[in-house]
């Protein structure tokens, strides 16, 4: 029982030790691919390193007018947008002058409109009244038409007395 445990100990001992002997072979390898890669992205002259400060300045130039250019063009956005603004509210303000017009006026004639009707429903309580007085009068005077052409005719009817 102890014989595997010591042949896995012994295995896991040589693998740790094959494992330091290749460390500084891959540390040595690591330390030439990163000092081959510096160099080549250092330049190598002073001409370079003035070509390189000459495009990064080109490049710093070119985003500062690119940067330029849209603020100039938000400008004339926001001014032209501001115009627009007053406009509309100078509009908003002269429709919000006529509505109140219009409702006054609205009212007005409301009022009146309320003031006519009334003064029709009081003609026609007046012409309903009148209108039964006028009928009750020709009917009295009819009854009186009739008493009178029954007198008439009595009258005109020889007396007979006996």
């Amino acid at each position: 029982m102890i014989e595997p445990i010591m042949y896995f100990a012994l295995g896991l001992l040589t693998a740790g030790l094959l494992a330091l002997a290749a460390v500084p072979v891959i540390h040595a390898r690591a330390v030439r691919l990163t000092r081959c890669r510096l160099e080549t992205a250092m330049p190598l002259s002073m001409a370079e390193m003035q070509a390189d400060k000459d495009q990064l300045r080109a490049q710093f130039a070119m985003s500062m007018r690119r940067l330029e250019v849209n603020v100039e063009q938000l400008r004339d956005k926001t001014t032209s947008q501001l115009a627009e603004l007053g406009k509309r509210s100078q509009t908003i303000n002269r429709l919000e002058l006529d509505l109140c017009e219009k409702t006054a006026a609205i009212f007005a004639l409301e009022t009146h409109d309320r003031a006519l009707r009334d003064q029709l429903c009081e003609a026609e309580e007046e012409l309903a009244a009148r209108t039964g007085i006028l009928r009750e009068l020709e009917r009295t005077l009819a009854d009186k038409e009739q008493q009178l052409a029954w007198i008439t005719a009595d009258r005109d009817e020889p007396q007979v007395t006996a």
